[in-house]
Formats: structure tokens, C-alpha cells, sequence
């Protein structure tokens, strides 16, 4: 009769320690292991950094899913804009250069009068400073959000 061991490293994953026998006994051992894995429940995916930075910058008025129904929206001059409509009411095509100037302030937001949203850009650049590399972080977190936006948008 063939006899495996199995020990648990520290992950939780399984590690066959000593294996006497035969092929058997190794089919046996990753049959036993595989049964193991099925039970084992996976995490959630992580947050991407598209959502998260547009989760700590955007979502208060827009809301977590981006329509436009934040905690704050009800205290704003303008509704904020629905943002998984942006390619519908676009033609079809999602307008990331225009998301990425109305992010960054190049293009000006407005509703009616003066426009509630910061100018991100403006902010970014105040956080990080000057320097070369600290302004490819800025580009960097409006294109993560662009980008983030793009992948909400209803179809």
C-alpha cells in the first residue's frame, strides 16, 4: 500500500512532504489536493487602480457607479453628469480626449454657469509638485480615471 503526507505552508497551500509507493500514491495525493482547492473559497478581485482613484476623486459627486449620484450631488449648483452615458450621448464612441481635458481642466466643464468640478489637473499637480517624473503621476491618474470611465459605459 502506498502513503503520502501532506503539509501546509504558510499561504494555506498544499506541499505532498513524503510520498512512498507507487505513481498511485503521487495521483492520489494530487486528486486530494485538487478536491481541497475546490473548497477553498477564492478572495475577491482587487479594486483596480482605475476604480480606486476614481473612487477617491470622483465619487462623491458622481456616485460609486458613476451616475451621477454622489453623496454631495443634491448640494451642487449642477447635477453631476452620469458618466456611463458619456459614449451614448457621444454618437457610440467614447471621447476619452475630451474626459481626459475635462479631467485635467483644459477643457472647461460647465453646466449651467460656473462649473462645480475641481480642475483635477490643477490639484494633481499641486500634490506631487513639478518635477518631471511627479507630472507623469498626474497624467497618470487622469488617464487611470479615463480609462476607468471608459469601462462603465453602458452599451
Amino acid at each position: 500500500m502506498s502513503v503520502c503526507w501532506l503539509t501546509w505552508n504558510s499561504r494555506g497551500g498544499a506541499i505532498v512532504k513524503r510520498v512512498m509507493g507507487t505513481q498511485l500514491a503521487r495521483r492520489l495525493a494530487v486528486v486530494v489536493i485538487l478536491a481541497f482547492l475546490g473548497t477553498v473559497s477564492v478572495a475577491a478581485e482587487p479594486e483596480s487602480p482605475g476604480k480606486a482613484t476614481y473612487t477617491r476623486y470622483c465619487s462623491a459627486c458622481h456616485g460609486r457607479e458613476g451616475k451621477g449620484d454622489g453623496a454631495v450631488a443634491n448640494w451642487l449648483t449642477a447635477k453631476p453628469t452620469d458618466l456611463t452615458q458619456l459614449a451614448k450621448n457621444a454618437g457610440g464612441e467614447f471621447p476619452m480626449l475630451k474626459v481626459i481635458q475635462s479631467i485635467d481642466g483644459t477643457a472647461t466643464v460647465r453646466a449651467h454657469g460656473d462649473s462645480d468640478m475641481p480642475v483635477w489637473g490643477d490639484r494633481f499637480r499641486a500634490e506631487v509638485g513639478t518635477s518631471l517624473n511627479r507630472q507623469a503621476q498626474v497624467r497618470g491618474k487622469i488617464l487611470l480615471i479615463a480609462e476607468y470611465l471608459r469601462s462603465i459605459q453602458v452599451k
